[in-house]
């Protein structure tokens, strides 16, 4: 019988010192202190537990959402040679080949 990894006979010395210790009128009242303190760390961890995977799913959602969002087809990105439309991040036609980005027009900024 392993309970927490102590075996029965250190379960026993446990018990008898803590009788020695705390004495039998005071037993009782710190047993019950002790279960609802543990009680209540377990009850917390699972809450932790709880919260970082529900931070964890958030996360992955949102990066599934991103990607998706990143595959999918802009209304504006169509190629002006071919007429093939492209992701809003591409920089030529898959098609063809064209530049789908525009160049900004030289304003003379040329030093």
């Amino acid at each position: 019988m392993d309970i927490f990894g102590i075996g029965a006979g250190e379960l026993f010395l446990i018990l008898v010192l803590a009788l020695i210790v705390i004495g039998p009128e005071r037993l009782p009242e710190v047993a019950s202190q002790l279960g609802r303190t543990v009680a209540d760390l377990r009850r917390q961890a699972n809450q932790l537990t709880a919260e970082f995977q529900r931070s964890l799913e958030l996360a992955a959602q949102e990066r599934k959402e991103q990607r998706l969002a990143a595959t999918v087809v802009a209304p504006g990105a169509v190629c002006p040679s071919c007429g093939a439309r492209s992701t809003r991040e591409a920089r030529y036609c898959a098609s063809c080949g064209a530049n789908l980005v525009e160049r900004p027009a030289d304003g003379g900024s040329g030093g």
